[in-house]
């Protein structure tokens, strides 16, 4: 059975920059391959293009996006009752730590027994009940 991935905004920004660093562009690369089944949720990419966007403008953002979306094969995620609900008690848990982004990257990890793939800097502030359900695989830069 193949390995299935969920990554964040911070991963896909970290891919769409001039020089992104080689462990994500190592995982990227096994997602490009159809090695690991790469799940993004929907909510992120719409992250994704604003941060791109104002860093780099509408139109790069849309460009960057598009061939991203082109290129790397991944499985895009809606949002469903049950992804709704878990979200929103992490959130109502976390709600100065985590983003909304964040809850529902993890609750849909948690969910789905999925690795999440993060450059996230605060999930250590998050429950330890949280955090023992949740297979994360950080990078940092």
């Amino acid at each position: 059975m193949k390995k299935k991935i969920c990554i964040d905004t911070g991963i896909m920004t970290q891919y769409i920059s001039s020089s992104p660093p080689e462990p994500i562009v190592n995982i990227i690369n096994r997602v490009i391959k159809r090695e690991i089944e790469c799940y993004i949720l929907k909510s992120v990419l719409i992250e994704v293009y604003y941060q791109i966007c104002k860093w780099k403008g509408i139109e790069f953002a849309r460009n960057a996006l598009t061939s991203f979306q082109k290129t790397v094969p991944f499985v895009p995620v809606e949002l469903d009752d049950g992804l709704i609900q878990t979200a929103g008690i992490l959130k109502c848990q976390h709600r100065t730590t985590l983003s909304y982004i964040d809850c529902m990257s993890i609750s849909y990890c948690i969910n789905n027994k999925m690795e999440f793939h993060t450059t996230e800097k605060t999930l250590k502030g998050i429950q330890d009940d949280t955090l023992n359900k949740l297979k994360v695989k950080k990078y940092r830069f």
